[in-house]
């Protein structure tokens, strides 16, 4: 407690001394946020009934949508605040309004449009939300084919990833594709701003004289244009190829995690450095790893680069998959100018597209601003008052029972979610004294205020995915009453941590294709499926402040299961309803009776299962690749290579050793977290999942 006191004012005295107020804006948006007040004052967040949680009309939405996605409490004047946002959200742009002429999307909704591709009710069934709005994912029915997104020869320019086939053609998602050339040794990534402004490729032009941006081929581009090293990939430059997607979030308490005081994730830094318990560990597990294996850190970066007027000086980030935002104007402006091409007073700069420098009707024709001022301030308000939705009704039963930490449970759910709470790793008791209004005593319950079981932290999932984190008090004139001195459900930690990387997928020439591979179902059906990637670094990082190619930060895990898949940074734990009957995604797992038993994504449960497992390296089959063994951990195609990427052999593999030195180097912080994961029977395994479906 000491600790954290300490940072909460060390860094407090710091902030404090740079406010900075912008120009046209009603109110301070780079003060930093005050510390949480006297714990008496804290109280629990308010929650939308799940029921109503993000289930709106057809777009574009309008003030009677609101109310399924702001806090409940939210008065007409908070409702007005975020109109004018919500509705240019959801309403599909023109060029005439300034739309372009290069964009990635016709409207900010583009990139959440997972919800419309979803089950009403799938094969284990689980309901999900079926309409879209900004608390929906980005969706993906497909990997993306790089080979027709790139480049296509007839145009000069590449593709949008809107076809259904990713084997013979682009694929479909709305994740977007960032690029760039990235220096190992320095640790420089270079934009290639001559093909792209913003190292972002733009597929989908507002006006007909435009062609979408191209990636440059390897001939074109002047840092790899001298030839590449078959061994390293890299140039006589020290460059190499880095391309990534981004799928964008749902945007749930946003205006919580904007309220988080720095001190406090800087707190969370430090105490994961210190020795934990948890009666689940193997004797000798991990000896290189001090503590839990976990080592998250915090990220810095301005917010002076995303619109003028913005804070020179370096602040604690937290928006953004590497959580490179300080700040949610920042966050709003950058998709403003970078996905829609909209101008506006906070960023005047029109997107510059190299391919179509100097062709004939490809100019903006409406002045700057595109895009006034109240309208980034509404979109600013509207995330601020997107509220979480309600637990799932069997876990607000065990928080409401009298006593949480043994409740009578009613059925078999509630026992399973129970169960999959405390191989979580919370205090049932903690969770509840500060999720249901009433339940704190006065004078505080004494227990972990992050509602982490200290005593035990079984699998420890809280080690990154923290419970509970208290807010401080953001200065914002619209909206702080329902964000400021509560105890918010973000399972994060706000900080970056280490995830497993693949050398042979991070450092190939051009992105791994997709692949299609036979696996076998529970009872013998082999189905086909496109393999999904294993490791999750990229080196694509434009202005991403400390963070390096293996850091992305915990991602919230508020309405995982209201809102459903797709999962992780790029979106590539999919499922919608192309993919449930052709080609739907596939991964691995093992646990300790089965090795490698093959998994196809065909419900929510199994997209969980996915993401989990994905937190560190699958194992790889340990037998020779033959016919018999279908589905397996890692099969080997033919001519042990898929494009520029191989498989097997050399210092960059795919499929090393699960115990090899390679395989050991490049694991995530979270190998800990999934070896016990793995060794927990399957029932143990299912009442997690079912945990995890109850936020």
């Amino acid at each position: 407690m000491f600790l954290k006191t300490f940072c909460r004012l060390a860094v407090l005295s710091v902030l404090t001394s740079t406010v900075v107020y912008m120009a046209e804006k009603p109110e301070p948006d780079l003060n930093p946020v005050a510390a949480p007040p006297d714990p008496a004052l804290l109280h629990p967040v308010e929650r939308i009934p799940r029921a109503r949680f993000g289930v709106v009309g057809s777009f574009p939405l309008n003030k009677g949508d609101l109310r399924a996605l702001l806090y409940p409490r939210t008065n007409e004047e908070e409702k007005a605040a975020a109109l004018e946002g919500l509705k240019f959200f959801t309403t599909p742009h023109t060029a005439s309004e300034g739309l372009g002429p290069m964009a990635n999307q016709r409207m900010c909704l583009g990139c959440h449009l997972n919800s419309a591709d979803a089950f009403p009710i799938d094969r284990e069934g689980n309901r999900v939300v079926t309409t879209v709005s900004q608390v929906s994912r980005a969706g993906r029915s497909t990997p993306t084919n790089f080979d027709f997104t790139s480049f296509d020869p007839a145009t000069g320019g590449g593709r949008a990833p809107d076809n259904d086939d990713a084997v013979n053609n682009t694929g479909r998602t709305a994740a977007f594709t960032i690029f760039g050339d990235f220096s190992p040794s320095t640790n420089v990534f270079n934009g290639l701003t001559q093909f792209s402004s913003n190292s972002v490729q733009h597929v989908r032009p507002s006006l007909n004289a435009c062609i979408p941006d191209a990636i440059p081929s390897l001939a074109e581009d002047p840092n790899l244009s001298g030839g590449i090293d078959s061994e390293t990939n890299l140039s006589s430059q020290g460059f190499r190829r880095t391309v990534g997607e981004r799928a964008g979030p749902p945007y749930i308490g946003r205006g919580l995690i904007e309220a988080v005081f720095d001190g406090d994730i800087i707190a969370n830094e430090a105490a994961q450095k210190m020795a934990n318990h948890s009666s689940l560990d193997a004797p000798g597990d991990f000896p290189e790893c001090p503590g839990d294996c976990i080592a998250g850190r915090h990220n810095e970066n301005t917010s002076n680069q995303a619109f003028v007027g913005g804070d020179p000086n370096v602040r604690v980030g937290r928006f953004g998959l590497r959580a490179a935002g300080p700040t949610m104007l920042q966050f709003v402006v950058g998709g403003l100018q970078g996905e829609l091409g909209f101008t506006s007073i906070f960023n005047m700069n029109e997107l510059f597209s190299h391919v179509n420098a100097g062709r004939s009707g490809c100019v903006s024709t409406t002045s700057a601003p595109e895009v006034q001022a109240s309208t980034a301030i509404s979109l600013r308000a509207l995330l601020r008052l997107t509220a979480p939705p309600e637990f799932g009704s069997a876990l607000i039963h065990i928080l409401e029972s009298d006593h949480p930490a043994e409740p009578q449970c009613r059925d078999d759910l509630e026992r399973r979610v129970l169960r999959g709470a405390k191989l979580f790793g919370i205090d049932l008791v903690a969770f509840a004294n500060r999720m249901i209004p009433g339940r704190m005593p006065q004078g505080g319950d004494q227990r972990d205020e992050h509602a982490i079981n200290q005593a035990d932290r079984m699998l420890n999932c809280v080690g990154c995915h923290t419970p509970v984190m208290a807010t401080g008090q953001l200065p914002a004139e619209i909206g702080g009453r329902h964000l400021n001195n509560v105890w918010a459900p973000l399972f994060s930690d706000l900080l970056i941590h280490q995830g497993p990387n693949i050398d042979a997928e991070r450092i190939a020439p051009t992105p791994r294709r997709p692949l299609i591979i036979q696996r076998a179902s529970a009872r013998g059906r082999v189905f086909e499926t496109f393999d999904l990637p294993r490791g999750l670094a990229d080196d694509t990082l434009p202005n991403q402040g400390l963070a390096t190619g293996r850091e992305f930060r915990t991602a919230p895990l508020m309405g995982l299961g209201r809102i459903g898949a797709p999962f992780l940074h790029d979106g590539r734990v999919y499922l919608s309803q192309i993919s449930e009957f052709t080609n739907p995604a596939g991964t691995v797992y093992s646990n300790r009776k089965v090795t490698n038993a093959p998994l196809i994504v065909r419900s929510l449960d199994d997209a969980i299962r996915a993401a989990i497992e994905l937190h560190d390296l699958p194992a790889p089959f340990n037998s020779p690749n033959q016919s018999s063994d279908v589905g397996g951990g890692c099969p080997v195609p033919p001519g042990n290579r898929h494009g520029n990427v191989f498989y097997r052999g050399g210092a960059a593999e795919i499929c090393p050793s699960y115990d090899s030195a390679v395989s050991q180097q490049n694991r995530g912080e979270a190998r800990k977290v999934i070896k016990r994961f793995r060794n927990l029977s399957s029932a143990d395994q299912k009442a997690l999942i079912e945990f995890l479906k109850q936020l």
